[in-house]
């Protein structure tokens, strides 16, 4: 199922990307800004470009081994956690994922102003909320917790760096999907997510989408599941405000859970696939006049929710190298007119929310 999602996902990527690539000549030519200090952005220094099929491999291992260690969905799970919400649907949360085994699925939440349930058994989804929506923070711990890890193929981007974390040395990935030209060394680029890994226990350390916004795990009273580490608890910062602290409750097996969980029941039929995917990746740019000698490129990321409706709601500046031009990328993202409703939907799909991330780039 994650497999899925995230594929979908990329082919959205994909088609953005696609649509701005045909750039005027010179654009290209021009520097980008550096990415804004945070104190969780972790590569401060030069990361090195893959130079060779080892190399590569040895960066993926990192990443698909880090999954592997904290990946909850390997067995027959139930995994509770609580979190704190501020900025958007700001209260206390709870939520519930569980799965007996292959093509069935459960989860809950509950939070200020929302409840749901939601079934997945045989490609089909019920939920007791037939309108699909999401809020953005639910939809940002889930992410945290099942969607950050994607697919490194061939045409992306791998380069890697020495990082700290409150004194703990940690290995750094920087993945670009579809990277328009061949990265060289320097420090970490607008387009690049940012994985550091500790390489004495292998597990994630922080996970950064884009830059101002970071998920951070903290293992001191990490959980036990098989041979799973799940972290106890992670906090998502933009901006620099935290945004989400949860906690990890518990995670056990599902041998004494009541079997109906699993049934529709009472739940409502609302299509076929998931309800919510990996984030969309959105990618802009803003030709003002022709590219000189005095052309500057200029990047604000912003982050957003698109409804099942086609609602684009929670708008927020994640980073930006100009402030000035915060307020143009907003209004942007506001008009942002490519996004389908869920009357564009095919037949039969299940109602979905997106989190979405833009990159604006303005030339001026």
């Amino acid at each position: 199922m994650f497999l899925r999602a995230f594929r979908c996902a990329v082919a959205a990527s994909l088609f953005w990307q696609s649509a701005v690539l045909a750039q005027r000549p010179g654009i290209e030519s021009l520097a980008e800004p550096a990415v804004p200090s945070d104190p969780l952005e972790l590569v401060t220094g030069d990361a090195q470009p893959v130079q060779d099929a080892e190399q590569r491999a040895a960066a993926i291992h990192l990443l698909t081994n880090a999954h592997a260690l904290s990946n909850v969905r390997a067995y027959a799970y139930d995994l509770k956690t609580t979190f704190n919400a501020y900025g958007a649907s700001e209260g206390a949360w709870s939520l519930e994922d569980t799965s007996p085994g292959r093509e069935t699925y459960r989860w809950s939440a509950q939070g200020p102003s929302y409840a749901a349930v939601n079934l997945r058994t045989n490609q089909l989804v019920y939920s007791d909320q037939p309108s699909g929506a999401i809020p953005l923070r639910l939809a940002q711990a889930r992410t945290a917790i099942f969607f950050v890890y994607g697919q490194v193929g061939p045409r992306a981007s791998v380069r890697t760096a020495s990082g700290s974390l409150n004194g703990t040395e940690v290995s750094c990935v920087l993945v670009a999907l579809q990277a328009r030209e061949k990265l060289g060394a320097g420090p970490r680029r607008w387009e690049e997510t940012e994985y550091c890994v500790d390489p004495k226990s292998g597990l994630l350390m922080t996970y950064s989408p884009v830059p101002g916004m970071y998920v951070t795990y903290d293992y001191s009273n990490a959980l036990h599941f098989y041979d799973k580490i799940i972290p106890d608890k992670f906090t998502i910062t933009q901006a620099g405000q935290t945004i989400i602290e949860a906690t990890t409750q518990s995670v056990t097996g599902t041998a004494k859970l009541d079997r109906a969980l699993f049934q529709p029941g009472n739940l409502q039929q609302v299509g076929a696939g998931p309800l919510m995917s990996p984030p969309w990746r959105v990618r802009s740019r803003e030709l003002q006049r022709g590219v000189t000698a005095n052309s500057a490129l200029q990047v604000v990321e912003v982050d957003g929710l698109v409804t099942p409706q086609g609602q684009l709601t929670d708008l927020q500046v994640l980073a930006s190298s100009n402030p000035g031009l915060n307020q143009a990328a907003l209004e942007r993202a506001a008009k942002w007119d490519d996004r389908h409703s869920q009357e564009d939907a095919q037949a039969g799909a299940a109602p979905q929310s997106h989190e979405v991330l833009f990159t604006f780039e303005f030339v001026q």
